[in-house]
């Protein structure tokens, strides 16, 4: 005959149990997530703030405004377009256009481009957009002592 009360030693030790998978479960679900990622090189961004401040200052100064769209997205990729235009509104020519782009659910994943000068401002590439969804893309012009950074997000229709 079992004695009384025979059945709390189980149930704290199940509790116990219970705890620590649940911890394990919540380790492994952390550390699998493809969606969060850590910014390449951040330690070298962080030192490097005040000059990138100043960049992004200087680039203020220049009043020029990206307008970034991307056509579609799928396994065959997708086109992204950046127009530049300067304060008075005209297209920005002859500028080396560099694209970052990151999916929202897939931040891991930064995919760079050169982008061709079309013409009046339109830079475009085909890129390896397979995500539709939101995108954001950094964009980085260069004219000649003129440097320019953008961040900007796009939405990427399905095709």
């Amino acid at each position: 005959m079992k004695s009384k009360g025979w059945y709390w030693p189980w149930l704290i030790a199940a509790m116990l149990v219970a705890t620590v998978a649940g911890q394990a479960v919540m380790l492994y679900a952390a550390a699998s997530d493809d969606t969060m990622s850590i910014e390449p090189d951040y330690y070298k961004k962080a030192v490097a703030w005040d000059s990138t401040a100043a960049l992004d200052s200087i680039s203020a100064l220049l009043h020029w405004k990206a307008n970034v769209t991307i056509s579609s997205a799928g396994a065959a990729g997708g086109d992204l377009v950046v127009v530049l235009t300067d304060a008075a509104g005209d297209g920005v020519t002859d500028a080396h256009v560099r694209v970052t782009a990151i999916h929202n659910l897939d931040g891991k994943r930064h995919i760079e481009a050169v982008l061709a000068e079309r013409a009046d401002g339109r830079y475009s590439a085909h890129m390896p957009l397979d995500h539709a969804g939101l995108w954001e893309v950094r964009v980085q012009a260069e004219r000649g002592a003129d440097h320019y950074r953008f961040t900007s997000r796009a939405d990427a229709p399905t095709k």
